[in-house]
């Protein structure tokens, strides 16, 4: 009996030396690494995020979560190993003996474009019998920015000829084709009659000639983000964010110098040409917010009627179009400068649009977008 009772107090003192031992050093010498397998992408891609634990120890970890928050549009195959709400909390368990490195590789598709970060990973783990739960909170470092989709937008460039007229020869929204500037990666966007046959097969994947226009007279794009309701749609204005970065991208792709000017919960004016305008474009419209827009269309127009020059362009991107929007674009027409309205709408129902009773010189300008 006596024995018996040396044998359940040492049992218990081993425990809580164990114990003691445990939540003094778990976490000392254990790192963990969060990172996006990219650092950009686009909505639709598929990526992976790698979490990687290293144990620099010789005590094990016989069981701990790795916990951290991210946003729901990530979307992860195995969603089972986290919970949806606002946000996306994933929770990973996992065992790592003494001097160890386990890396787990997890699939997900990029839902919405955004800029997304993870900052914060909390540490969960157990002590050996689970008696006891020991948590710690760490730093890490993760950052995805997501762009807009691209359109094919090609289709709108016979409607711009056709309503600019002899405007399109002073500023041509093709490239020369004598230009020859040199070769960049293939996208689905690229007509067959451009492939470089001689780059690709050097390289062995298919690459397309690139043209320059020498032009210092940019086609302006303008992008207003002010909801055409009460209450914003969605879809409306992320259609107006796609229109905007498809058309810098076409025709920077083809040589022409372009400016964006935004509005959305801040301003954005970018101008430039080629690789450097895509980038700058897309990056800013990846995080463009049309929550509480800066300005409305009527002040977005205005305050750049200024800076509007001769022979130039303007491509208005407004799925809003109310009377004063209207007035103000007719203002501009009626300044010289041509104007090509691109209104995204939910249905081709006049009754359901905003653009009703148009005067002949805005039907002229006005190309709707959508609708079914």
């Amino acid at each position: 009996m006596i024995f018996l009772v040396f044998v359940v107090i040492l049992v218990y003192v081993l425990y809580q030396a164990y114990t003691y031992h445990y939540r003094k050093h778990w976490k000392e010498n254990f790192e963990v690494k969060v990172e996006f397998s990219e650092e950009q992408a686009g909505v639709g891609d598929q990526l992976f995020l790698y979490e990687t634990a290293v144990n620099n120890k010789k005590m094990s970890l016989p069981a701990i979560c790795v916990k951290f928050l991210t946003s729901k549009y990530l979307r992860f195959e195995d969603g089972d190993s986290g919970t949806v709400s606002d946000h996306f909390y994933r929770n990973d368990v996992m065992s790592v003996d003494g001097f160890q490195k386990v890396r787990r590789k997890l699939r997900f598709t990029c839902k919405k474009r955004g800029m997304y970060t993870i900052d914060e990973a909390e540490l969960v783990s157990f002590d050996l019998f689970c008696s006891h739960t020991f948590v710690h909170k760490l730093e890490v470092s993760a950052s995805l920015c997501v762009y807009p989709s691209l359109l094919d937008v090609s289709r709108l460039i016979p409607v711009f000829s056709q309503m600019n007229g002899g405007v399109m020869t002073k500023v041509p929204l093709f490239e020369d084709p004598y230009a020859f500037a040199g070769v960049r990666e293939y996208t689905p966007q690229d007509s067959m009659r451009r492939i470089h046959w001689k780059a690709s097969a050097r390289t062995g994947e298919w690459q397309v000639k690139t043209m320059e226009y020498h032009s210092s007279t940019p086609v302006v794009i303008m992008l207003n983000l002010e909801s055409p309701g009460v209450f914003t749609n969605m879809d409306l204005m992320e259609d107006s964010i796609r229109i905007a970065y498809s058309l810098v991208y076409y025709l920077c792709s083809n040589g022409i110098q372009t400016r964006l000017v935004a509005a959305g919960d801040e301003k954005v004016r970018l101008e430039g040409r080629g690789r450097d305008q895509i980038s700058a474009v897309r990056r800013a419209l990846a995080v463009i917010s049309y929550k509480d827009v800066c300005c409305n269309g009527v002040e977005l127009l205005s305050e750049e009627e200024g800076r509007f020059a001769p022979g130039m362009q303007v491509i208005f991107i407004s799925p809003a179009g109310k009377k004063p929007l209207q007035e103000q674009v007719l203002r501009v027409l009626r300044s010289g400068i041509p104007v090509t309205w691109v209104a995204p709408i939910i249905t081709s129902n006049s009754e359901d649009s905003e653009f009703r009773e148009l005067s002949p010189a805005l039907e002229k300008c006005l190309v709707k977008w959508g609708g079914i």
